[in-house]
């Protein structure tokens, strides 16, 4: 393990705006002060939250738990109830969805029907932001109540008395993404967020370290190349909005845009994939098994701007430890094979992608990225509330498909184009489109 990871494990929860960051940040600048190379801290507003240590006493035991960010400090009193019972009052006691995400409607069901707060139990604690909004918007959503994770063992307090005990510190201020360069003319960036929840062995310290070898070796070969290390991936703004992640990134490519982007997210174990905007796909194959953009990473906002960009992340081995106390393990050759394929996928020169919009109604745009965003983006689609999926597709061909099968759709980040009957759906979007609101 290199001396980068090693050093980013040894913080328990990196938390944007924390003290621990600061730290952290000094020392990776340390690492890339080195000739020819030019650093920049880009600042990011954001919402520092951290747990100090949270307890929950029931029948006589005490059990640590992690409390679930956004949630208040506090203390909360109640019996124990199972989500479909009398909650008013009381605390909720549930099992952790299989969709780590799907904690949030949980939390809002428990709210709405006068729950003080909410118990997530698992064999393994895990941390999950929770806001108070179905979708995923950039509207503020703190969460309604506030919102713990226990080990399994507490589901034998359920139906006693119990107390929880949040210990959280909560303040807006500033937090820095790292830019570094060789070269002040516009080139590709390789990417990694520095923050984490818990040890994040692979999320994302090993995908850091792979992020510094790959920009590293680049410089060394003398390639024009860009180094992104975000803050706030796993954090968010000072409003709380429910579209949390990639909140660093988001706030830096607002000013900033190198011409390709390759990111590295949860490479620490496993063995990777691409997701890759589609009209890079041809050329990442053969280097990587491709799929299309998956919306968990930083690479988001380049997406739903129609903007080259690639994932390298084994996001689908992890799950079993994402989020939780057991990511604690970086394997050196994962890393150093991500490493080598972010350094090839740097040097790709991707041609600017070809949509008609003419041929979905909609009048054709100058900028060929807007218009890719306009026919192929993310939608958030709800079969009912309490789960929803994000997915990347075209637009126009799959709400004239499928929309009548859900009972909301949102654009990711955007408006909400049905709710109820989604048979509509389509026409929305496209007038949508038509005023150049989308």
């Amino acid at each position: 393990m290199g001396d980068l990871a090693r050093k980013c494990m040894e913080y328990k929860d990196l938390v944007a705006g924390s003290p621990e960051e600061r730290d952290f940040v000094n020392f990776i600048a340390s690492m890339l002060d080195i000739p020819n190379i030019w650093l920049h801290f880009s600042p990011a507003e954001v919402l520092y939250w951290k747990d100090r240590g949270s307890r929950l006493e029931a029948d006589g035991v005490a059990y640590d738990v992690l409390a679930m960010p956004y949630s208040r400090g506090g203390t909360y009193e109640g019996r124990l109830v199972g989500i479909d019972d009398d909650v008013e009052g009381n605390i909720v006691l549930a099992p952790f969805p299989r969709d780590l995400n799907d904690a949030k409607y949980v939390v809002i069901n428990a709210a709405r029907r006068g729950a003080s707060a909410v118990v997530f139990y698992e064999r393994v604690p895990r941390r999950i932001v929770i806001t108070d909004e179905l979708g995923f918007k950039y509207d503020a959503a703190p969460p309604p109540i506030s919102a713990a994770s226990a080990p399994l063992e507490v589901e034998r307090a359920l139906g006693k008395r119990a107390r929880l005990e949040l210990g959280v510190d909560a303040k807006v201020t500033y937090s820095y993404n790292i830019i570094a360069m060789n070269t002040f003319e516009n080139s590709p960036m390789i990417s990694a967020h520095y923050d984490h929840w818990l040890y994040g062995g692979s999320d994302n310290c090993g995908g850091l370290e792979a992020a510094v070898m790959a920009f590293l070796d680049l410089v060394a070969e003398d390639y024009p190349i860009a180094l992104g290390l975000f803050t706030a991936e796993e954090g968010t703004g000072p409003q709380i909005p429910s579209l949390y992640w990639a909140w660093g990134s988001l706030v830096y490519f607002s000013r900033w845009r190198p011409t390709l982007l390759v990111n590295l997210d949860v490479v620490g174990v496993g063995s990777p994939k691409a997701y890759a905007m589609p009209y890079l796909a041809d050329a990442v194959r053969g280097l990587l098994p491709v799929e299309r953009p998956r919306a968990d990473f930083d690479s988001l906002n380049y997406e739903v701007r129609g903007l080259p960009a690639v994932t390298i992340s084994s996001l689908e081995d992890t799950w079993h430890i994402y989020h939780s106390p057991l990511d604690k393990e970086i394997d050196d050759e994962a890393v150093g094979f991500a490493a080598e394929i972010a350094k090839r996928l740097a040097k790709l020169r991707p041609e600017a992608p070809r949509v008609d919009l003419l041929q979905y109604g909609v009048r054709a745009r100058p900028d060929p990225f807007t218009a890719w965003s306009i026919v192929y983006n993310y939608l958030v689609l709800f079969k009912d509330f309490g789960h929803s999926d994000i997915v990347y597709v075209n637009v126009f061909e799959f709400l004239k498909r499928e929309a009548s099968n859900y009972v909301r759709i949102d654009l990711l980040g955007g408006p909400t184009l049905c709710s109820g009957d989604c048979g509509s759906a389509l026409e929305v979007y496209k007038e949508l489109a038509a005023l150049r609101l989308i």
